[in-house]
């Protein structure tokens, strides 16, 4: 990569760096070794801290790229601060210079695109594309007023995606306290993780529960006081990251066993499934008058009875019973709900 593509990246690494509460005043040596790890991982190239000094006098000094940063040395602390602590180059317009290198920058990796290691970044890749076929400039205000690419409602949870992540490789179990939503209670978890996955800009946490015995999945975002705790585990050899969710229509049950769901839709909703299927097993059996049968391999969970409720003026569940149970017993307390007063 050229130069000036690195040190735009080298801008930003050190920008986090001052930005991060976690740990205030970082030294050159520690933004030395970030920016090091970040760009050529570990054991790749080195920068040295020559060139740190050199990129923080330019975040601060040099009018070309217009940062004009507040960088200021703190003698006791013997790190780098700053003085605005509202200050970010991520609120200032990307400058020529960063959306050529960008522009560059995209325009290489959408060329190997397809290859499995990017996969995870393929949505990224074709948000900042799209943008660039719509603007030569990145920033250009009048795309958001025409055109509205979807944003994260919520970063709460990432935090904890590089330590988590940091666990798991190292096979090192966690104690955390939960949030249960849907019980209304916080309880003290300890887990063995075993894999991160990010659904609808969310992230969830997949571990085996010691107590439970049976994976189980958690929402990063409603995690909180997560620690490491006792001695590295026993990978699991019957975990399968790529099966694990096979059966599922959601994310977090990925593990009950799958039965056999077959629905009856019509109309629109038919339609609609005829196009976007509720799952990859999805099949027609029959064809009915102004609608379809259809028969799907699934696990039924909370999130999947959710999904069919949203299209219960026009879905029916035949099989299993027990499914068929639980959403008459949904739906009449759905219309309880809308009982006139008296």
């Amino acid at each position: 990569m050229p130069a000036n593509k690195n040190a735009i990246i080298r801008y930003r690494i050190i920008d986090r760096c001052l930005r991060n509460s976690m740990r205030r005043y970082p030294t050159k040596e520690y933004i030395r070794q970030q920016i090091s790890q970040e760009l050529f991982g570990e054991g790749g190239t080195e920068i040295s801290v020559s060139s740190v000094e050199k990129d923080l006098i330019a975040m601060r000094d040099d009018a070309a790229l217009g940062y004009h940063a507040p960088i200021r040395y703190h003698k006791t602390e013997k790190g780098y601060y700053y003085e605005d602590p509202n200050y970010s180059i991520d609120g200032l317009g990307l400058s020529t210079q960063d959306s050529d290198a960008l522009r560059e920058a995209a325009s290489l990796l959408n060329a190997f695109v397809e290859l499995p290691v990017f996969a995870d970044l393929k949505e990224a890749i074709g948000k900042i594309n799209t943008r660039f076929s719509l603007s030569s400039e990145l920033d250009d205000p009048g795309i958001d007023q025409y055109v509205q690419f979807e944003a994260a409602t919520s970063s709460a949870g990432k935090e904890w995606l590089k330590p988590v992540y940091q666990y798991i490789v190292q096979r090192q179990p966690i104690r955390f306290r939960y949030n249960n939503i849907y019980k209304n209670e916080q309880r003290e978890h300890q887990l063995d993780p075993y894999l991160l996955k990010e659904v609808r800009n969310k992230w969830y946490l997949v571990g085996w529960h010691n107590k439970h015995q049976r994976f189980t999945t958690y929402a990063l975002d409603r995690i909180s006081e997560l620690q490491p705790t006792g001695k590295p585990f026993t990978f699991r050899r019957d975990f399968d990251v790529a099966g694990f969710y096979k059966y599922s229509t959601g994310i977090m049950e990925g593990s009950t066993p799958p039965e056999k769901l077959v629905l009856e839709a019509y109309g629109s909703i038919a339609r609609l499934l005829r196009i976007n299927p509720l799952h990859h097993s999805q099949r027609p059996v029959k064809e009915l008058k102004d609608g379809i049968r259809m028969e799907l391999d699934v696990s039924i969970t909370e999130e999947l009875i959710r999904q069919l409720l949203t299209y219960s003026n026009q879905l029916k569940v035949i099989k299993p019973v027990a499914l068929k149970k639980q959403m008459h017993l949904a739906l009449q307390q759905a219309l309880a709900l809308y009982q006139p007063e008296k």
